[in-house]
This record gives structure tokens, C-alpha cells and sequence, in this order.
């Protein structure tokens, strides 16, 4: 028998060695109701005005865009923006069409400043004829250059490195990812220590409000299990009478993250999770629970795709899930064993 023969004779002793536990099996989904990334500058801004219950966030990076100052152009309708990102070591350049910034506006008739780091344009309009016309304009504005990620589409795909992944719940869930940041110890670290080591990236927020679904698997055909139907049906029962908590789901949800991504900045769940004596999700090993999925969806509408990553893992899009089996018994079956075979 080759080698490769071999391989196929282990894996079908391995699959008739494994054998579900209860004919009815038992997963914690975890998925994505709700999703806002931002910079980490508007959070207080955002705070004001979003009323979603984020408990789940990350600390993320992405590459910083810059003025290129001796490239930007003026004529009578519009200005010209050219930016650049450091990519690899190398300076990428991308240019806007001309943009009218007003109506009637001599464009021409613009002072513009762009000071170092060359991040953030002011403009001053000196068309007094326009500004007369026009009194609710203002005379000077200030253009970010960070904002036109998404509004001009620079990218076609955004990769965000995920430096640390949190959470915040408090008192029977009072406390969200906004409380959290305001006086964040490790978001401190990362603005000062990582920034000032990688000045051509910028600091995103990613927040998300959590949903909870009870998964079920019923195994009516093969009839072998590791527990007696009796023993299956208390299971179900004990499942059904005692639903997730949103707390231990929120501390679940967090671990399994951290332990997926290792990101740079975390030092909790990096290497011990899933734990089944941690305090903060013993529910599910409790009662047995075969698993759990996380689902991170990354899915905006109008923007380029976008994805996460550290050297450890990535989610490249909404059907990357985060899967652990939550159990220790290397006998006992996934009750997802039928989608893992594929």
C-alpha cells in the first residue's frame, strides 16, 4: 500500500473511532449584528451619536495617507488631490479627479496649506465675490486626508492589522466599547509606543454589537452515540432551560477572538483558550456544549473589501468563521464533522 493509500486507511479508522456524544449536539453562534470601524480620532464624536450596544471591539492599523503637496493643482472649477501611502517601503500614489469643492467658487482663488506630516489640508477662500454671494460658507475649512479611504475609494481592498481585541459589558451590560476607550491603558500604549515606531500608520476602532443563536444537530440515521437516548433528551433539556448569558457570551466571544488573531498587544487567552475551568464562560462547558462559532462580518456597503489580519490568522471575508470545538475528547465528533470533511 503507498503512502497515499495509508493516509486514506487512517483517516477512515480515525472517523469510525470518533462517534457523536448525544444524538442531539449543542453550538454556541456568535454573529455580527451590527459593525462600525473608525478612526481612533472620531470615537468621541461617534459616541454621541451611535446608540448600538458594541461590548466587543478592536485596536487596529492601517496605512496612514498623506497630501502630496508639490502634486495638488488648482483651476477655476476644481482642485486636484493626489495622496500617497507607504506600501512595502515604497511611496503609492493616488490621484482624485478634479474636485468642485462649490458652485460659482473660483478654485483658483484658494490658498491652501499643507504642513507636516502632510495629513491635513487647510483651505482658504479668498473669492470674496462667492463669499458675499454665499454667507453661510465658511471662509477656511480643513481637509483630512485619512478620510478619503472610503469616500474616494483609494483602495480596493483594506487590510487592517488587529493589534488588540477587547471587550466591555459592566453591570448587566451598561458598559460598552465607548466607556471602555475613554480611559483605555493599552490605547494609550498603542497611540504613543506603536505610533511612534510606525508613523506611516494610522489607528482604527472596530465595534461590534454581538447577536447570539443557539445551534442544534439531530443525528436520526446513524443511531451510536456515546450516551444512551435518555441521556440525550436530559441534554436537551438542560440546554433549552438554560440559554446563553449575554456576559459569558461576550467573554467567550472575546477569548475565542484574542486566541484566533494572538494579537500583538494582548496577553490574556493568547494560548489558553478554550479553558474549561475559566470563570467567565463556564456556562458552555457546563452544559456540554460541543461548540462555537463566531461570525465576524465585514460586509459595507460601498466601500472596497475589507479584512483582518496578524501573522497568526486572518479573516478574509464573512464566511472566514472563528470555530472551536469545546470539548477535550479527541473521540468525540464535531457536530459540524459533516462541513469539516469538505
Amino acid at each position: 500500500m503507498g503512502m497515499y493509500g495509508k493516509i486514506i486507511e487512517y483517516i477512515i479508522q480515525k472517523e469510525r473511532a470518533m462517534e457523536r456524544k448525544y444524538s442531539f449536539e449543542a453550538g454556541l453562534n456568535v454573529f455580527t449584528s451590527y459593525k462600525t470601524i473608525i478612526p481612533v480620532e472620531n470615537l468621541n464624536m461617534l459616541k454621541k451619536i451611535d446608540p448600538h450596544r458594541y461590548h466587543i471591539y478592536g485596536i487596529m492599523a492601517y496605512n496612514q495617507i498623506f497630501f502630496r503637496k508639490e502634486r495638488i493643482e488648482k483651476k477655476q472649477d476644481g482642485i486636484k488631490m493626489v495622496f500617497f501611502m507607504i506600501k512595502d517601503g515604497k511611496e503609492v500614489d493616488y490621484e482624485l479627479p478634479f474636485i468642485k469643492l462649490a458652485e460659482g467658487l473660483d478654485h483658483r482663488k484658494i490658498d491652501i496649506k499643507i504642513l507636516y506630516p502632510a495629513t491635513k489640508m487647510t483651505l482658504s477662500i479668498l473669492d470674496e465675490e462667492f463669499l458675499k454671494q454665499n454667507p453661510k460658507v465658511k471662509r477656511t475649512m480643513d481637509i483630512i486626508a485619512q478620510d478619503f479611504l472610503y469616500t474616494a475609494n483609494l483602495v480596493h481592498k483594506i487590510e487592517y492589522e488587529v493589534l488588540y481585541i477587547g471587550q466591555a459589558y459592566g453591570k448587566e451590560g451598561s458598559r460598552t466599547a465607548f466607556d471602555r476607550l475613554e480611559a483605555h491603558q493599552t490605547l494609550q500604549k498603542i497611540l504613543t509606543e506603536y505610533r511612534g515606531e510606525h508613523p506611516d500608520k494610522h489607528i482604527y476602532i472596530l465595534l461590534l454589537e454581538m447577536t447570539t443563536r443557539l445551534a442544534m444537530s439531530f443525528d436520526g440515521v446513524s443511531k451510536v452515540f456515546t450516551k444512551s437516548e435518555d441521556e440525550s433528551l436530559e441534554h436537551l433539556k438542560n440546554v433549552c432551560s438554560d440559554l446563553p448569558q449575554e456576559n459569558q457570551v461576550i467573554n467567550i466571544v472575546e477569548a475565542a477572538m484574542i486566541n484566533y488573531f494572538k494579537p500583538e498587544y494582548n496577553i490574556n487567552f493568547v494560548e489558553n483558550f478554550p479553558d474549561e475551568n475559566h470563570r467567565g464562560y463556564r456556562q458552555y462547558f457546563d452544559l456540554d456544549y460541543n461548540s462555537l462559532t463566531v461570525e465576524v462580518d465585514l460586509d459595507f456597503d460601498n466601500t472596497p473589501s475589507i479584512q483582518l489580519y496578524t501573522d497568526t490568522n486572518r479573516i478574509a471575508n464573512s464566511f472566514d468563521f472563528i470555530r472551536y470545538s469545546l470539548f477535550n475528547d479527541n473521540n468525540r465528533k464535531s457536530m459540524y464533522d459533516i462541513f469539516e470533511k469538505i
